[in-house]
């Protein structure tokens, strides 16, 4: 796979998964929930704009420098830490088809996971970089979603 082909399937991964968590926000009906899914589609925004600014990089110069893409969400650790927490008082709701966004996103994300880490082996230099750290956030996507879908 090209550079140019991998960060353009990226975009599309990306814009698929910030647009799948905005859906699940507008229909969720816990308020919680839908924080929680504006959160990650703020996060995977941010991952689209990162990736559409190294694309335009790549094609102007053919070349990219690795300029690291922060994290917008707090270290899956300390989160899954305070979803053990919350666990302890939780009072079971009515979910409002929470389970089935939660099991979609789980399901995009280790699937964007995957594509990332095929990607780390395949691509040269910055490149590469790129897509490893997009993996390890992506990562993080996946073990919060999963401890959201292990709560609920």
């Amino acid at each position: 796979m090209t550079v140019d082909q991998a960060f353009t399937q990226a975009l599309e991964y990306e814009t698929r998964i910030r647009d799948q968590y905005l859906e699940a926000a507008a229909d969720a009906i816990v308020p919680e929930a839908r924080t929680f899914f504006e959160t990650l589609a703020r996060d995977e925004a941010s991952h689209v704009a990162y990736i559409a600014h190294k694309l335009e990089q790549w094609k102007g110069s053919g070349a990219m420098s690795y300029e690291g893409l922060a994290a917008g969400l707090p270290e899956p650790g300390r989160l899954a830490a305070a979803i053990a927490k919350a666990a302890s008082s939780f009072t079971a709701i009515a979910e409002g088809g929470h389970n089935a966004a939660l099991s979609n996103a789980l399901r995009a994300e280790r699937e964007t996971s995957a594509f990332y880490r095929s990607l780390v082996g395949e691509l040269p230099g910055a490149a590469a970089d790129v897509f490893a750290r997009l993996l390890e956030i992506e990562d993080g996507h996946t073990a919060i979603v999963q401890a959201e879908l292990d709560l609920l």
